[in-house]
């Protein structure tokens, strides 16, 4: 790991992964309404995105992203491989979907409480699906183009792995997806960006979704930033990687899991969709690793159809068990699938 650059950019980071203390990262407010969630369970219609669209509210192109779809229209080499089909397709889909909105009065009236992503996961539905997180994609998911939950009528699961800073294990974790052919969604920071370069093209070219987790990562949360700083502190990654790759990352995760609805709105004006979790287990502290068999007890116990699970990239423990997880998923009928494909795996 290159430790000179990552002492640049991702101090916020380490601070941040290593110091949240609990599943809502942070432990800012939960959503208490369980008996209302519990109402909610089953009058909730979502359908996950597919194809990587995200809503678009306007398209703009700059003169280095028509540079950049240009060159990107033919095939051209990557650190030595031929660019993939997804990296032309971002290239040539006609304009960029990502955008520096326009900030209205419509959003800055919006309320910018801090609502931390976190639910009380033993109160579960008759298929294992938590009843907190469905009141999360109840609440705000069709409103504001955002996931915690898949479609729950179908045993499809999300790998997702936050990837701020790379302790040498988004590579074996690339190796095993190879290996069991599942594909998953990374989100990544700065930091990873510009200190390990070839793994982000290689999360490319495996076919994995790649998406949008801050440059500065903010222990506080999005919402602690204005929301013109909210922009400084998305869009410009989102312009290096599609520069560097030709790639666009349409998908967003808030550091911490923290938001609000007003950042919510922002985001979505900027044409992300903003993923979250249904899972997710104390696996960042690099210090304190869980026990191997504990921790995969734990995941695959709270299998559920439609499960987004947040795994974080620095675990030694998630990375040791990753195959593991995903053969004792398929052994019940599980399949797996990432933001933007289609196919399940």
């Amino acid at each position: 790991m290159k430790k000179g650059i990552l002492k640049k950019s991702a101090g916020l980071i380490l601070a941040a992964v290593l110091g949240a203390g609990s599943l809502a990262g942070c432990g800012v407010k939960f959503t208490p309404d369980w008996e209302q969630a519990a109402q909610n369970a089953n009058s909730i219609s979502y359908e996950a995105p597919q194809g990587g669209t995200a809503v678009k509210t306007q398209t703009t192109t700059t003169a280095a992203a028509k540079t950049d779809a240009a060159a990107g229209a033919q095939t051209t080499s990557v650190s030595g491989s031929t660019e993939t089909e997804a990296q032309t397709a971002a290239a040539q889909s006609g304009g960029r979907q990502i955008h520096e909105p326009e900030i209205t009065d419509a959003i800055r009236a919006l309320d910018n409480t801090s609502v931390g992503t976190g639910a009380n996961t033993t109160d579960r539905d008759e298929n294992n699906v938590p009843n907190g997180y469905k009141y999360y994609q109840n609440r705000w998911g069709s409103q504001y183009n955002a996931v915690w939950l898949g479609d729950t009528s179908e045993k499809t699961i999300y790998l997702t792995f936050d990837v701020g800073y790379d302790e040498g294990n988004a590579e074996k974790i690339l190796n095993t997806l190879a290996e069991k052919n599942v594909k998953a969604t990374f989100f990544v920071t700065q930091a990873l960006v510009d200190s390990e370069p070839d793994t982000l093209k290689r999360m490319i070219r495996d076919g994995h979704t790649v998406g949008n987790h801050t440059i500065s990562h903010p222990s506080a949360g999005e919402p602690s930033l204005s929301l013109e700083e909210q922009v400084s502190d998305i869009l410009p990654l989102e312009e290096q990687v599609y520069s560097e790759t030709g790639y666009e990352m349409r998908y967003f995760r808030y550091p911490e899991g923290t938001f609000s609805d007003q950042s919510l709105a922002l985001l979505n004006a900027m044409g992300f969709t903003c993923v979250f979790w249904s899972f997710s287990y104390k696996d960042w502290d690099t210090s304190s690793q869980p026990d191997q068999t504990e921790a995969l007890n734990e995941m695959v116990s709270q299998l559920h159809p439609g499960a987004v699970y947040l795994l974080h990239a620095v675990s030694d423990t998630n990375t040791a068990v990753l195959g593991s997880l995903i053969d004792a998923a398929r052994q019940q009928g599980y399949t797996f699938a990432a933001f933007g494909n289609d196919n399940q795996y």
